[in-house]
């Protein structure tokens, strides 16, 4: 089964944390670059989120059409679809704080997206292991051999 997802989503985990030592560099040395190299590195993660969002989508439909997932795990996949939008959201809201910061010259703001960024790389850290939980868990986008394997396993532990 080719998932083009996980490639995206690393990022939109990943560029955050970058951004907020960015961002807590930005504070000590006062220097706008660093500011400004947030911005960009949020502005990265929102289109890696982007396409993490249309993958999504697109790979929830082949698991559910080839039935490539354990029955309990669809809610999760369910969720986990819902809980990224909120992330994409959180990202645009950073991305629009960032851009006030920089244009107003505002500390105001830059506090605020000091925030922002570290809810963003919470709520990124969460969704990430959401994800995880899916395929380890509940075999999202596992072939069904292995998925079967893994149903046969979790029967024979609960006894």
């Amino acid at each position: 089964m080719n998932i083009l997802h996980p490639p995206f989503v690393h990022f939109v985990v990943a560029l955050p944390v970058i951004a907020l030592f960015s961002q807590f560099t930005f504070f000590i040395t006062k220097d706008k670059a660093y500011s400004k190299a947030a911005f960009r590195i949020v502005g990265f993660a929102m289109l890696a989120s982007f396409l993490a969002i249309i993958s999504g989508i697109e790979d929830a439909q082949k698991i559910m059409a080839n039935q490539n997932i354990i029955q309990e795990g669809v809610s999760s996949l369910n969720s986990h679809k819902i809980f990224g939008f909120i992330v994409v959201a959180i990202l645009i809201a950073t991305s629009i704080v960032k851009w006030l910061a920089i244009s107003k010259d505002s500390l105001l703001y830059e506090n605020v997206s000091l925030v922002l960024i570290v809810v963003l790389l919470i709520v990124s850290l969460y969704q990430g292991r959401s994800g995880g939980i899916l395929v380890y868990k509940y075999s999202a986008g596992i072939d069904k051999s292995v998925a079967i394997q893994r149903v046969d396993e979790q029967k024979i532990s609960k006894y």
